[in-house]
């Protein structure tokens, strides 16, 4: 799956920086604080947001912030904690939901961050973000058809986002939808034409669908991006093996070689079956 949603962990931010704001405007820490989270200073947040909450620890508004903070430290049961709180102060906020949510998605709890994402949802309809997030989460745990499902609903929402057709094309792929995953996928492309997972995916489909030429087009244009991609020096490696093109394929096998990449063994077994097909 793609990577969350630019806009994403702004939206957060601007979230719980206006209820700060309701109430500790005029505290000199919650400026301090409102800069070092706007420019991504998450550990000095957490430092300055702590002092805080030990001088107004009734200041409820100081928690999501806190809980924002060690989420974006890598600290998802120190955010659990502190969005548990403010969840008991305001349960029908819809973004401690989905913070809540990604901090459980963060310590691989899916069922439970899927549950927090749908509560997001039901609170706040229309909203796309959590719905992408639940996507992902239904993804990493095997449930291909669950993810297709909630990403042609966020689609329905919102049709603009590259992101969300080349998640949808990439989940498409994990069923074997091939000739339904290269809309999606080419969707994607026409706003991102340089986004290369999703060119990698295309190479993909179009190689199980019999497409080499298109399957070597978008392998081309990974490797033009990045020469040194190596599940696009992979993708292209089996597609010469496929055609019987061998001294293509050790070519790509070198170079991975060269990298240390795992992936080079993979190759080299598959020149090494053509090689016993063509013997036999």
């Amino acid at each position: 799956m793609n990577e969350t949603l630019e806009t994403e962990s702004r939206y957060q931010f601007q979230k719980l920086i206006d209820a700060l704001c309701e109430t500790l405007d005029e505290d000199p820490d919650f400026e301090l604080s409102r800069a070092y989270l706007e420019s991504n200073r998450f550990q000095d947040a957490v430092s300055v947001l702590e002092s805080l909450k030990d001088r107004k620890p009734e200041a409820m508004e100081i928690y999501p912030l806190l809980g924002l903070s060690y989420l974006n430290t890598d600290r998802a049961n120190e955010a659990i904690d502190h969005f548990l709180v403010a969840m008991c102060h305001n349960p029908q906020e819809s973004y401690l939901y989905w913070c809540m949510g990604d901090a459980m998605f963060k310590t691989a709890r899916f069922p439970q961050a899927i549950a927090y994402y749908k509560r997001s949802v039901e609170l706040e309809p229309g909203n796309i973000l959590p719905l992408n997030k639940m996507a992902q989460a239904f993804f990493d745990m095997g449930r291909m058809e669950d993810a297709v499902e909630i990403l042609t609903e966020a689609i329905r929402l919102d049709s603009t986002l590259p992101e969300l057709w080349s998640s949808l094309g990439w989940a498409l792929i994990h069923l074997g939808r091939y000739v339904e995953a290269v809309g999606p996928l080419e969707q994607a492309l026409s706003a991102r034409p340089n986004d290369i997972q999703t060119i990698k995916s295309l190479g993909l489909a179009s190689f199980a669908l019999g497409r080499k030429d298109a399957s070597l087009d978008a392998y081309q244009k990974a490797l033009a991006l990045n020469p040194i991609d190596e599940e696009a020096l992979f993708g292209m490696g089996i597609l010469y093996v496929s055609s019987g093109n061998l001294k293509c394929a050790h070519r790509n096998y070198d170079k991975l070689l060269s990298m240390k990449s795992d992936l080079a063994e993979d190759l080299y077994a598959k020149i090494l079956e053509r090689n016993e097909l063509r013997m036999a």
